[in-house]
């Protein structure tokens, strides 16, 4: 049959085969009779009866006649010709098991009265090649139902593109859930359109909360305006970007990560959107942190270090120029034959030299403690000790300089006796009464002690200058002092001798201070002895 004769025209015959859509007309009399038939047998449900009759459905596919067919229908099932397409074509030479089902739909269609169809299915050619194509099956009206026009459109490449797309989707999202850092994607406007498993795991935002831009609320608060505006200014240039800022885990603290991307471009150089990356960083935020601190630490040493030396070179070097004076004065009257007068001198510069010997000896004998400090060397010999009466022994060494200096030491010492290092814990006092006595000259000076259920205690107060609230903390380290040392001498050792060494017999040491009112300096030690059996030298 020839297309002209069937449309109704040369004109119509024209259009029909120039149309580039598959165009067939097929005469459903047979199928809709047989229809009626089921109808007044009893049929209601025909989906039911088709499944417990399922050859019905190749059956009525014979009875319809297709009465004619465009040249594209032709391409379409790869024929020769016309001819060939009508002298062989039944609906069921071209169906498979996916092409009934969409018949059953079209007999649904037939059954309830409608008009038309529209779905996807697949035809075989007349070389056995599968084609899916985009069917519409229409007829003029529920009553007139014997003529019905069918239209195919080849979607084959077109369903391929999308099943290689999906299959290049799921290939990348299985990448992404699996890759060891969060993957993002966005759209053009800069809207989240994907985030990796990997972000989900790590903020525990679900995907409703974290796609559009409610990722950012797993952005630490101080960091959110910041990386939204950087994020928006690249995307406004199609600039790649990377930023860092604190990510909100799942267990509620906040990591350092470093977000990267690069936009993306379709084949015709249309931007697309971003892919970007989100790494924790948090690790090697903390080794960069650390590294600043001890870079910072090291420069701190080293700037102590050069102002210790400094300091320790006058400090040495102060005892030893009077001391080597007063030597070279007395070899000369010596040499002289000054007898007399060497004599009648001979006492105060004794005095002068022993002092300054002392305080030679004091300095040195801070820095060997120190190096037996740093160096973990530092050993006890606890003994039974009466810390009323080691500090009043240790008053009575520093009775010349406190008439030199007119400086009174006032005491109210109880027995407290314990178990400690007698020779530490003389330093200890030692320190801290010839502080008092250089920052406190000329006002007095009070010693006590006492004791707790658990501790012994012992204060040193001075009336001096005080020492400022800012210095009170690092008063105990080492090489510093809470004033200047060019108006008072000393190498900035005695407090951290004295705490290493209150530390070391499980003691501790505290200091109040109100500037210009004095400080007082207070040493609680562990006292696990009684009384009466420290007197008679048993340890508990």
């Amino acid at each position: 049959m020839g297309g002209a004769g069937t449309v109704g025209g040369t004109r119509d015959a024209d259009l029909f085969d120039a149309v580039d859509v598959s165009l067939w007309v097929e005469d459903f009399t047979a199928v809709t009779n047989a229809l009626d038939a089921l109808r007044a047998s009893g049929v209601s449900d025909l989906r039911a009866w088709l499944a417990e009759h399922p050859g019905f459905v190749m059956e009525a596919a014979g009875w319809v006649e297709v009465l004619d067919v465009n040249e594209a229908t032709v391409r379409l099932l790869e024929a020769r010709s016309r001819d060939e397409v009508m002298g062989t074509l039944s609906l069921s030479r071209v169906f498979i098991p996916e092409t009934a089902a969409a018949f059953t739909d079209e007999l649904l269609m037939f059954w309830e009265g409608g008009t038309r169809l529209e779905l996807e299915t697949v035809l075989r050619t007349l070389r056995g090649r599968h084609v899916e194509v985009m069917l519409t099956v229409s007829r003029p009206s529920p009553e007139h139902s014997n003529r019905v026009f069918v239209t195919m459109r080849d979607v084959t490449t077109q369903k391929a593109s999308q099943r290689a797309l999906q299959e290049s989707e799921a290939r990348f999202r299985n990448m992404a859930d699996h890759a060891p850092v969060m993957l993002w994607v966005t759209d053009v406007t800069g809207r989240s359109l994907y985030l990796s498993r990997s972000w989900y795991e790590f903020t525990g935002q679900t995907e409703a909360e974290s796609l559009g831009f409610g990722w950012l609320g797993a952005v630490h608060p101080e960091d959110a305006e910041r990386a939204g505006a950087v994020f928006l200014a690249a995307n406004a240039e199609h600039l790649p970007f990377q930023l860092d800022y604190r990510l909100r885990h799942k267990d509620g603290q906040y990591r350092w990560a470093i977000d990267s991307a690069s936009p993306r471009f379709g084949p015709a150089g249309e931007f697309l959107g971003y892919i970007g990356s989100v790494i924790d960083i948090s690790d090697r935020k903390q080794v960069e942190q650390e590294r600043e601190r001890l870079l910072v630490a090291m420069d701190e040493a080293i700037r102590i270090r050069d102002e210790f030396l400094a300091v320790a070179s006058h400090e040495l070097k102060t005892p030893l120029t009077p001391l080597h004076l007063k030597l070279q004065t007395l070899a000369r009257a010596a040499r002289e034959g000054r007898g007399p007068e060497l004599l009648e001198r001979l006492p105060a510069d004794l005095e002068v030299m022993q002092r300054q010997v002392k305080r030679l000896s004091t300095l040195v004998g801070e820095l060997l403690d120190v190096t037996l400090i740093s160096g973990g060397q530092l050993r006890l010999e606890p003994e039974p000790v009466d810390l009323g009466a080691v500090l009043h022994e240790v008053a009575l060494r520093f009775d010349a300089e406190s008439q030199r200096t007119r400086t009174p030491i006032h005491m109210e010492l109880d027995k407290v006796v314990g178990q400690w290092d007698r020779a530490r814990l003389e330093q200890a006092v030692s320190n801290l009464l010839s502080n008092a006595l250089k920052y406190g000259e000329g006002h007095p000076i009070h010693l006590r002690t006492g004791r707790t259920a658990e501790h012994a205690w012992f204060s040193i107060r001075d009336e001096g200058i005080g020492i400022l609230p800012e210095a009170m903390d690092r008063i105990f380290e080492k090489f510093e002092r809470a004033v200047s040392e060019r108006h008072y001498g000393g190498l900035g050792l005695g407090l951290y001798v004295t705490r290493q060494n209150v530390r070391a017999m499980g003691g501790t040491i505290d200091v109040q201070s109100t500037p210009g009112q004095g400080a007082t300096f207070t040493v609680h030690l562990p006292c696990p002895v009684s009384d009466e059996s420290a007197v008679g030298g048993g340890a508990r």
